[in-house]
């Protein structure tokens, strides 16, 4: 029987995701020797219409994402999720959908109105995660 590579999502938000969250996903799959999803979840009229992020700077990182995992040899796919739910319902729905065996997600700590006003992704993910959720702190 062979063994299944193990899956690490990266919960990656073309906006503001810091760096330090991707160097840990990194070397989370450089110490299993896994296969890295990096998902991101955006709303419809983000993307222009060749699909790709039409705000220029968040397209920008995510290319140089790319290159950086191509540059260190790091086994990646790309999924841009067009949000059906929060970003947190999706990359949940993503996770589940796809055998998703740790997830790795940046973490910002915000105030209890700023939690009211923006809702907590962070509590709905770590409640409904089918697998581990490292969360780095940004």
């Amino acid at each position: 029987m062979t063994k299944k590579q193990m899956r690490i999502m990266l919960g990656y938000n073309a906006y503001f995701t810091a760096d330090t969250v991707l160097e840990v996903a990194k070397e989370h799959v450089k110490a299993f020797n896994a296969e890295l999803y990096v998902v991101t979840s955006v709303v419809g009229h983000s993307l222009d219409e060749t699909g790709k992020l039409a705000n220029e700077e968040a397209q920008n990182r995510l290319d140089r994402l790319q290159a950086s995992l191509e540059r260190e040899g790091i086994p990646y796919k790309l999924y841009v999720m067009v949000r059906e739910k929060s970003p947190g319902e999706d990359l949940i729905k993503f996770a589940k959908e796809n055998d998703i065996d740790e997830m790795v997600v940046g973490f910002k700590k915000r105030s209890a109105i700023g939690e009211i006003v923006f809702g907590s992704n962070y509590r709905y993910m770590i409640g409904h995660a089918p697998c581990p959720i490292v969360t780095v702190n940004i």
